[in-house]
């Protein structure tokens, strides 16, 4: 009996001894910082990637995703907030020299250029539904003759970030 109420004794010493401290003090806590923005418009954007690019050859039709380089996706692509440039070239399948009037047996070519900047503006764009997706559509595009191959330009530019035009050579 004597070791059970020493063991209790001891138990309660312990107990009042972890009281708490007179310090009332409490600290304040930080907010989390806010989470970061789903989205970006174009003209706020400091950097810009542009990916997932794909060509319809045959019909011009250009598809890309733009984020910037935390990879928020950007919002906002129109004509009169950024400057877009397409270019294509369509090669055409060499041909075998006959004579002086068959060019020598050169390959021909054909090229197409379309531009939007501000109120100037031959290429539809439409944002789609996933954020920072965009489909160009140039006005009026038509090859005289099927190409065997087609290499096309993409230039993105606003008033404060230019990217490096993207090549997108098909290689047929």
């Amino acid at each position: 009996m004597k070791r059970t109420l020493i063991a209790l004794t001891l138990a309660n010493l312990a107990l009042v001894g972890c009281g708490s401290d007179d310090n009332n003090e409490t600290k304040p806590i930080d907010p989390p910082p806010p989470p970061p923005p789903a989205t970006v418009e174009i003209g706020d954007a400091t950097t810009i990637a542009v990916a997932d690019v794909a060509v319809n050859e045959a019909s011009g039709v250009v598809t890309f995703t733009l984020a910037n380089e935390e990879g928020t996706a950007i919002t906002g692509l129109a004509a009169d907030t950024a400057a877009l440039s397409l270019k294509y070239v369509g090669l055409q399948a060499p041909v075998e020299w006959n004579h002086m009037v068959d060019k020598m047996g050169l390959i021909s070519h054909e090229s197409q250029v379309f531009d939007c900047a501000g109120e100037t503006c031959n290429i539809a764009i439409v944002e789609g539904e996933t954020k920072g997706s965009y489909t160009l559509t140039p006005d009026g595009f038509e090859w005289s003759a099927e190409p065997q191959s087609v290499k096309s330009l993409i230039s993105v530019a606003t008033e404060t970030v230019t990217v490096d035009p993207i090549l997108v050579d098909s290689g047929a």
